[in-house]
């Protein structure tokens, strides 16, 4: 091998990594997603005929990030006025107890249902393996 081409190469794969760091420490985090979706359900009762379900999920509560963010979309998720909503887990990002009082003051902004609201853990609630 050359090593003008090993050079090249080497550059180019530190480019890709150093894209991807970049991309899962500042955009993805910040990347929030509202998608209106009308469902026709069968069987559904005619008394939830035109309610609405927002879901919520992969909060990641932890230091990697300000979770201040969450809270503030949480204050702007409250205006769609959902009738249920679910929580579908990875509410924290487990490093220590820190975490836990932080996911405390978070949920207390928490999105809630008119007529209901439930919640299942994820893989990163269990702490570490």
């Amino acid at each position: 091998m050359q090593r003008r081409k090993f050079i090249w190469g080497l550059g180019g794969a530190l480019g890709i990594g150093a894209l991807t760091c970049l991309y899962s420490w500042q955009i993805e985090p910040y990347w929030l997603e509202f998608v209106k979706l009308k469902m026709d359900v069968k069987n559904l009762p005619s008394e939830l005929s035109g309610t609405t379900l927002m879901q919520v999920s992969d909060i990641h509560v932890g230091n990697r990030f300000d979770w201040n963010y969450i809270i503030q979309s949480f204050e702007r998720a409250k205006s769609f006025n959902s009738d249920f909503v679910v929580y579908t887990g990875d509410y924290v990002y487990h490093e220590s107890e820190e975490q836990f009082s932080q996911l405390s003051t978070v949920l207390d902004h928490a999105v809630k249902g008119r007529i209901g609201t439930v919640a299942i853990l994820g893989n990163h609630d269990y702490g570490k393996n």
